[in-house]
């Protein structure tokens, strides 16, 4: 694939407990604790819905949450929390690009498509 990334992705933070971890599910928490670059919002999307990253967030309540960001400006970002059954997207700079500015997720079409929005709005940036 040519071109620069659109977006980023890496491990902001841990708010509970770690919970028990394959080999691999450690390899990819090990892996997202760098800065990861996605070419489209759809791969972003994607990787999200992915069975390797379900697999890796798989617990009761969140007790990680990710930091995406516009690869042309890393100042801009917003907090992806994974949930059950989805993510949760929330942009604490409240620039109204995400529907309430914290919209609950469930599908990998959803999230490319919010994705997408708040990508095409902050381009200005």
């Amino acid at each position: 694939m040519d071109g620069m990334p659109l977006l980023t992705m890496t491990k902001s933070r841990v708010i509970d407990e770690i919970p028990e971890l394959s080999e691999k599910s450690t390899a990819l928490l090990h892996t997202l604790s760098s800065l990861c670059s996605f070419h489209t919002c759809e791969d972003l999307a994607s990787f999200l819905f992915s069975d390797m990253f379900r697999e890796l967030v798989a617990a009761p309540h969140p007790w990680v949450i990710f930091e995406i960001g516009i690869y042309k400006n890393h100042n801009i970002v917003i907090e992806a929390i994974p949930i059950e059954n989805g993510i949760k997207l929330a942009d604490a700079s409240m620039t109204g690009l995400i529907p309430g500015n914290v919209s609950d997720i469930s599908s990998e079409l959803e999230c490319s498509q919010i994705l997408n929005n708040w990508h095409d709005g902050n381009a200005h940036e």
